[in-house]
């Protein structure tokens, strides 16, 4: 059963697991990532050690393909470098307020106890619990 919105934790909504691309990847390769597996945001990492730099979402992805040349542009120069993460025990209330104040649709789900990223929580997954929650 799904939990209703005031019983939820970030893990009951978030899925599993994050997409990435390196900084040094063009936006045409990030358009790839995420048009194969229909996602809207992308996590953004540092070449050399993999670690998250910022988010890329449809949006950025856009506006830096209308620019000139822009297929050929690095993720570098369209990365949001704010990224905001919430653990996966937080209550599901809290990231929906973190998101309608930081005006963000996706969120990186760090593990509770290993503060290691495990997944991404969007406002389609909060409405899902929304929709369905009952218990």
């Amino acid at each position: 059963m799904t939990p209703r919105l005031e019983h939820a934790l970030v893990a009951d909504a978030m899925r599993h697991g994050i997409l990435s691309c390196p900084a040094d990847a063009s936006l045409r390769d990030a358009a790839r990532t995420m048009s194969l597996h229909h996602v809207h945001t992308i996590v953004v990492t540092d070449p050399t050690d993999e670690s998250p730099v910022g988010i890329l979402t449809d949006g950025a992805l856009l506006a830096g393909l209308l620019d000139a040349g822009g297929e050929d542009r690095r993720l570098q120069d369209a990365v949001d470098g704010k990224l905001e993460t919430i653990a996966s025990d937080e209550r599901l209330a809290v990231a929906a307020e973190l998101m309608r104040d930081s005006g963000r649709t996706h969120l990186v789900v760090r593990d509770a106890r290993s503060g290691r990223p495990i997944g991404m929580l969007s406002t389609l997954d909060v409405a899902g619990i929304l929709a369905w929650g009952e218990a």
